[in-house]
């Protein structure tokens, strides 16, 4: 089959990709360690969800996603002759070679994770059904005024127990960020790495909310970057919507 390149890609690029298929194919994996960037060995073999079992590769595409980085998505066939897609991210390192940044399964859609939903006591119960709404509400004190996050029973400027939740435009700046690279729950195997996000909110008084970052496995973020959240809804009725956000503009 034809191989769908950008015309920045390099040839030797090409070569390495299809060794490394092969590689992964044939479960060589002193080869396929090789390809990895030394210092991410320990988080690369644990990235992406791989059968045990595999008899063929296919490179469809390499892409050139700037900064140097080139994707790259390989079609491997399993033993039952079904087929799975993995997509590398590859760089150029010091020596000349071009090793693995990163690696993950396709589709790229994040995982929708289990622990997400209403606490034990419910309190924070009006935030999750106003995502099911397409609506992020945030806790308000009607005394005080008092924005409150994380959700409380009481207002903790003026002990008032009666508080309100309101309606918030999900636009903030990163207050601040990491990237993981542990699969942390069963769902992110697969999706790694991901970037977590604490954005503060100017439209709720500053107030501070933690979630992921959408495509940012590869761009470094920066504090004070603005971004915008969309409300995702689950794909069923066991999970609950969840905040994602994204950088707005030329912000990577």
């Amino acid at each position: 089959m034809t191989i769908e390149l950008d015309t920045t890609v390099p040839t030797d690029l090409v070569s390495t990709v299809e060794a490394h298929g092969k590689a992964v194919a044939a479960g060589d994996n002193p080869a396929v360690l090789a390809d990895f960037l030394p210092d991410r060995i320990g988080q690369l073999i644990a990235s992406a969800d791989v059968p045990t079992s595999l008899k063929a590769s296919e490179v469809q595409r390499i892409t050139d996603v700037g900064d140097g980085f080139f994707d790259a998505v390989i079609r491997y066939t399993r033993a039952d002759d079904s087929r799975l897609e993995l997509r590398s991210r590859w760089v150029r390192y010091h020596d000349g070679t071009w090793r693995v940044f990163s690696v993950r399964n396709i589709p790229e859609t994040p995982p929708w994770i289990n622990a997400t939903g209403p606490a034990w006591d419910g309190v924070d119960a009006p935030h999750w059904e106003g995502l099911r709404q397409g609506r992020l509400l945030m806790q308000r004190c009607p005394h005080c005024d008092t924005w409150i996050w994380a959700p409380r029973p009481i207002c903790p400027t003026c002990h008032s127990f009666e508080t309100a939740w309101e309606p918030v435009e999900p636009v903030g700046t990163i207050y601040s960020w990491t990237r993981t690279w542990q699969a942390f729950t069963p769902e992110a195997t697969g999706h790694l790495p991901y970037v977590v996000v604490l954005v503060e909110l100017p439209a709720a008084g500053g107030r501070r909310l933690l979630g992921v970052l959408e495509n940012a496995d590869g761009p470094t973020p920066r504090i004070g970057a603005r971004v915008r959240g969309t409300i995702q809804q689950p794909p069923d009725d066991r999970h609950w919507p969840l905040v994602r956000w994204h950088l707005e503009g030329d912000q990577q």
